[in-house]
């Protein structure tokens, strides 16, 4: 067998795996429970978000949580970027940046929800919560993709008197480019997950969150497993074109 192909069979199958043995162990212990009403089995949920999926309910929710993550996402990504280029390129500005990201990166991801859900509107709310949690994280990581660069090659271009304009570009973005996707893929699913637990608290109407809500609020354990596997499936297939993109590119450059 090939390689090339082995390597592909390997990518397929142990995901697949792993994925049979979690449904395995979900039935075996719905089955032992015996109570809907606590643990449905897989099929109960998978009939139930069948039925989901065939209303407007469901895909409106899905658009809007989806829109949210997204946009929340962007203002994250930028702002992560931006302030570890700063970081990077200013000593005073890393003397700043680096306390504030600390600070919000050590406040309680539960206080931050509590407190700006009342601040905020319910479809406001999550969107902030997802961006003063998730802007460190992708701070961090992708100011250690930028110090990865060999510091060797900045100061030549120093010497050399390259423009910092060009050596971002030329230096810098080829160099990081791997790092800034394979840490957009993992903040993103990270920001979907926030999204709807910050829906689900704020009660966010036409969003995946607030149909956890009601269907706990009604004991709908079914409906709540059917939403939680349709999370799971958008979060994991964000992830899956993220770093196709991010790969289709690298490979591009």
């Amino acid at each position: 067998m090939k390689p090339k192909v082995k390597k592909i069979i390997g990518n397929i199958c142990y995901p697949l795996a792993v994925v049979l043995l979690i449904f395995g162990v979900w039935a075996a212990a719905a089955y032992a429970k015996g109570v809907t009403l606590i643990l449905p089995t897989p099929a109960q949920a998978f009939h139930e978000l069948f039925a989901y999926v065939q209303t407007s309910v469901f895909w409106r929710a899905l658009a809007n949580s989806l829109w949210r993550s997204f946009y929340s996402f962007l203002i994250s990504f930028a702002l992560g970027l931006a302030f570890a280029l700063l970081s990077r390129f200013s000593e005073a500005a890393d003397r700043l940046v680096r306390p504030l990201m600390a600070i919000v990166r050590a406040v309680p991801t539960m206080a931050i929800i509590f407190i700006l859900v009342i601040w905020f509107s319910r479809t406001l709310a999550p969107v902030v919560i997802a961006v003063i949690v998730i802007c460190p994280t992708l701070y961090s990581a992708f100011l250690s993709a930028i110090l990865s660069v060999d510091p060797k090659l900045h100061e030549m271009s120093k010497v050399y008197g390259v423009k910092k304009r060009d050596m971002l570009l030329k230096l810098y973005v080829p160099n990081v480019a791997p790092a800034l996707f394979e840490g957009a893929a993992g903040g993103f699913s990270l920001n979907i997950k926030l999204i709807i637990a910050a829906e689900a608290l704020a009660s966010t109407r036409f969003s995946l969150g607030g149909l956890m809500q009601n269907a706990k609020i009604n004991l709908e354990m079914e409906k709540l497993f059917a939403v939680t596997v349709a999370a799971i499936v958008l979060s994991v297939l964000c992830e899956w074109i993220i770093r196709l993109i991010g790969r289709a590119i690298v490979r591009w450059k």
